[in-house]
């Protein structure tokens, strides 16, 4: 069975090449960027492009990239001074014949907030994905993160 490597951790050649066929497909994009509004059409393009590997109409890549976009903005705007965004886009085939895409951000809070849940942004958000997800970790500078879930059903 293959695993799961993180940033920075060698693929074993031969591990990819093998897959459990009881395990649905899945396709990962990871981005580390800056915690930088310049740095958002780069995030939005890369949401694009997973949406339409997911063969999601023009619309649902439309939401798609409005929730990243929220997502991103909310993120950076409690960011730590010089801090990285990380990004993960998840396409998971589902057996039902709907295919979901997972978007999950996150970054170091400058000083220790969650992401606010009672803005309109945050309405926004919760209209365009199917699911969202916050959280905060512990610490100084906690990690502050965001999942959203945006799915294709035909």
């Amino acid at each position: 069975m293959a695993r799961r490597t993180g940033p920075g951790q060698a693929r074993d050649p031969e591990e990819s090449q093998v897959s459990d066929p009881t395990q649905p497909e899945v396709a990962d994009v990871e981005l580390r960027l800056r915690a930088d509004l310049v740095n958002l059409p780069v995030v939005r393009g890369v949401a694009a492009a997973v949406a339409m590997a997911a063969d999601f109409t023009v619309d649902e890549i439309a939401d798609l990239r409005l929730a990243v976009d929220e997502v991103c903005s909310q993120l950076i705007v409690l960011a730590a001074p010089s801090a990285d965004l990380e990004c993960r886009f998840t396409r998971v085939p589902g057996t039902d014949r709907c295919t979901e895409v997972v978007f999950h951000a996150s970054t170091r809070s400058r000083d220790g907030r969650p992401p606010a849940t009672d803005t309109f942004g945050w309405h926004v958000l919760r209209t365009l994905a199917d699911e969202v997800e916050t959280g905060l970790g512990e610490g100084v500078r906690p990690p502050v993160h965001i999942t959203v879930r945006k799915r294709r059903a035909r």
